[in-house]
């Protein structure tokens, strides 16, 4: 297969022509939004025990580029912290095909830009693109990653984020196409961590940022890479999701970032209509813990053991990937809040495991047109009787999309404590402003206090 009819070929000559100008109305406002809900996930993953050693483990290194909460270091480890950061509270965007953009594609794009004083309206092109690469590749592999236990936010996210850096660092479409060749060598990230627990899932996305920042800056140096990475009889496709299959074009053609997932919920996105459910049966029906025999969740087949298998907490990730756990949480505290996930106390607190003990988990199938997501909550009454409710997707999802006033909500309580007003405000209007500014310093530094 020649190099110009590959499918790395195809996606870098795509990124390295898109314009600023090339991006509907729609695309720009969306970036905005995952860029803000992205730093705002940065700032919370500072105050958060999960990911500190991460930032001991990564000294100062040459004055580039900002670590979020303090210090500056290398663009490649800058974008290492500040994706792991974004990744440690399980509350940053999904995506249908794409898993987790932002924490792997903004933290790369942030890094260099700043280093290189590039302009916002290529930051926002450059983060567009990432979002798009990942979609794209995710439109193939997404079911057979699943199916064999691949984190696709590790896998994918090192090729969106050499897009976006490849954007920033004004790659030619040889080179670009070379930096997706050597970022496959970094591409991997299983996902145990769903039935075993375990803190390193946060890496995942800080250390795609990183190869992907490593890609590109070795592709401009002259590194290659093979052309045929994802197509090729030991490419991606078929390593990872034991695939043949060809890219589908309506992926090529639709903007993937319109896709994009906010969770209001710091939890995998498999258990976020299951909650949407539950609140509405508390809100509407006055449900209480002690009137409750028995909690039945149908859930996507996938889902049950991708969210729903782990009934007792061990660690903040195995509690946020615990649909039981966070069934019971809510009916005791009534919400979900990020810092209860954290708290062991949690973790083992009787009235919230009693709780999880009652919700049953089942493969339902999704009705036709329905999201992938969807669920049906049915909760049985001590006093006989059931009440149930079906959930087609959940808040944040493309069906029932956040609005910028939500995610602009969720930004300033993920910060409230640890920037101070003025400067809540100042990263608020930086980032809305984004395609005014000639460069990215003046949020960069914002997050660095």
């Amino acid at each position: 297969m020649s190099d110009d009819k590959t499918i790395a070929a195809r996606l870098s000559r795509w990124v390295t022509g898109l314009r600023f100008d090339d991006l509907p109305a729609e695309v720009v406002e969306r970036t905005k939004q995952l860029i803000l809900d992205q730093v705002g996930v940065q700032l919370l993953g500072t105050t958060l025990p999960n990911v500190q050693p991460i930032r001991r483990v990564v000294a100062p290194g040459p004055a580039e580029s900002t670590v979020t909460g303090g210090g500056v270091t290398s663009a490649a480890q800058a974008a290492y912290v500040n994706g792991a950061l974004g990744h440690s509270g399980e509350y940053d965007d999904a995506h249908p095909t794409a898993w987790h953009t932002g924490s792997a594609v903004v933290p790369a794009a942030l890094a260099l830009a700043e280093r290189d004083s590039v302009d916002g309206r290529e930051v926002i092109t450059a983060v567009a693109a990432g979002v798009q690469v990942m979609g794209v590749l995710g439109a193939v592999t997404t079911g057979g990653m699943v199916a064999a236990g691949w984190h696709g936010s590790k896998v994918l996210g090192v090729f969106g984020a050499a897009a976006a850096a490849g954007r920033v660092l004004g790659l030619t479409a040889d080179e670009l196409r070379e930096a997706f060749g050597i970022a496959g060598s970094d591409a991997s990230g299983t996902m145990e961590y769903d039935r075993g627990g375990g803190e390193v899932k946060r890496l995942h996305a800080g250390s795609a940022a990183r190869a992907g920042v490593e890609a590109a800056q070795l592709a401009r140096l002259g590194l290659t890479g093979p052309a045929t990475i994802f197509e090729g009889d030991r490419g991606v496709f078929r390593l990872f999701a034991r695939t043949e299959a060809p890219v589908p074009e309506p992926a090529w053609a639709h903007w993937q970032i319109l896709d994009t997932i906010f969770r209001f919920y710091p939890m995998v996105g498999t258990v976020h209509a299951p909650l949407d459910a539950v609140r509405h049966l508390r809100e509407t029906r006055g449900i209480t813990p002690e009137r409750i025999r028995r909690i039945r969740v149908g859930l996507v087949d996938f889902a049950v053991g991708h969210g729903a298998g782990i009934t007792r907490p061990t660690d903040a990730i195995s509690a946020q990937f615990s649909l039981a756990f966070g069934v019971g949480l809510q009916f005791v505290t009534g919400a979900n809040a990020p810092a209860d996930y954290f708290d062991p106390s949690r973790w083992h607190a009787p009235e919230i495991l009693a709780i999880g003990d009652l919700v049953q988990p089942y493969p339902m199938p999704i009705p036709a047109g329905d999201p992938v997501f969807s669920a049906r909550v049915d909760v049985e009454l001590s006093g006989g009787g059931t009440v149930g409710h079906y959930q087609a997707g959940f808040r944040g999802h493309p069906t029932h999309p956040a609005s910028a006033a939500e995610i602009e909500e969720k930004f300033r309580a993920n910060v409230a404590g640890i920037l101070a007003p003025g400067d809540e405000r100042a990263v608020v209007e930086a980032v809305a402003g984004l395609d005014l500014r000639d460069d990215v310093r003046g949020l960069t530094a914002l997050l660095r206090r």
